[in-house]
């Protein structure tokens, strides 16, 4: 399903590429959405740009829980997730996601079978899953030291601010860590400074741990992908506990953990249940992860890669380094001013509808 997306990127040496980026006004990047970037950089071997989720100009759109954000114009999703809403986190006045009409999605991969149907309006679509991340250990696999016996590794709604350490709300019991565990249970945040050393340091402090328990999709994500030990930190329940999920597109699970599991043919997920309001026994969680925690097969990375909209070329380690010190690794931009991105897109589609390229409109 490859084509004009990558004659484009062929042509202008860069993938146009949608993702959930930091403004200006933001100094600090969200884990999981830098994570996008930098993997289509290191699968396709080429530099990306970004462009506006909603455009008339051609674009690719990979990590994060990030399609219902995409109209206009024709979009190459790969491994990326959908809400089922098209306004997630607004209550009683969400509405659902439905594809727009002058929206033309190519759906390569997705990270489930619910992103799936919603970005295929409801249909089936190639059956590719996963997400972009499971690729991470061919690119970067260098040993690392373990820190802590337990990293516990918060969602972003879950943390009081925006410090580079973990600072959860007060009201928010679980992350009580005692004097005892202060040396084996690590707090770790998503929020990483804006750069892709900051991006590379947090992944070694996911790695650093001899196992994770996580409310952060991308925080198990790593930790599966590198085979690290690990359990969804579950918020349900009335007592706190080993639990088995039932992954209900319909139900009260988180839909991106529901999506992704589902996408390695789950039906249940073993996780740890822990009321938000209650402290957290850390040798006994410690002692389910042990207990029930089993490898997932990542064989299904090859279909991924060979889903990628542009053709594969993945990147290597420049000599004598690693992959964080290629050139366009380091040459990425992870920040930008929004308001600047959108009237450098608006003259580019123009530009682009006036040469003729298939496919474009111009913007209005």
């Amino acid at each position: 399903m490859r084509g004009f997306i990558d004659d484009i990127a062929r042509e202008i040496g860069s993938i146009p590429l949608g993702w959930a980026g930091s403004t200006m006004q933001m100094n600090y990047l969200n884990f999981g959405d830098a994570l996008s970037p930098i993997m289509v950089t290191l699968a396709s071997g080429l530099p990306v740009h970004r462009v506006p989720t909603k455009s008339t100009s051609p674009r690719m759109a990979a990590v994060g829980t990030i399609g219902h954000g995409f109209a206009g114009g024709d979009v190459w999703f790969w491994g990326t997730g959908c809400s089922n809403w098209l306004n997630p986190g607004k209550g009683e006045d969400r509405k659902p996601f439905v594809p727009t009409p002058d929206s033309r999605f190519h759906v390569n991969a997705t990270r489930g079978p619910v992103s799936e149907r919603l970005l295929n309006g409801g249909a089936g679509g190639t059956g590719v899953y996963g997400d972009p991340v499971w690729l991470l250990p061919r690119f970067h696999a260098a040993p690392i030291a373990k820190k802590w016996k337990l990293g516990c590794i918060l969602h972003l709604s879950e943390l009081a601010d925006r410090d580079y350490e973990a600072h959860p709300h007060a009201s928010d019991q679980r992350y009580v860590v005692p004097s005892d565990f202060a040396d084996s249970v690590h707090l770790i945040t998503t929020v990483t400074p804006v750069s892709a050393d900051g991006v590379r340091d947090k992944i070694d402090e996911i790695r650093a741990c001899e196992r994770i328990v996580s409310t952060s999709l991308h925080g198990m994500v790593i930790a599966e992908s590198y085979g690290i030990p690990c359990l969804y930190f579950s918020p349900q329940g009335d007592q706190p506990g080993p639990i088995d999920l039932r992954l209900d597109p319909e139900g009260h699970v988180d839909l991106r953990i529901v999506d992704l599991y589902r996408g390695m043919g789950r039906e249940t997920l073993r996780a740890f249940g822990q009321p938000r309001g209650k402290t957290t026994d850390w040798e006994g969680l410690m002692a389910a992860i042990d207990a029930s925690w089993r490898p997932i097969d990542l064989k299904d990375g090859d279909a991924l890669l060979d889903a990628l909209p542009v053709e594969p070329a993945p990147l290597s380690a420049p000599e004598g380094g690693s992959i964080w010190d290629h050139p366009v690794i380091r040459g990425l931009v992870l920040q930008h001013d929004v308001t600047q991105l959108r009237r450098d897109d608006k003259a580019s589609g123009l530009a682009m509808a006036k040469a003729g390229l298939p496919g474009v409109a111009a913007a209005p």
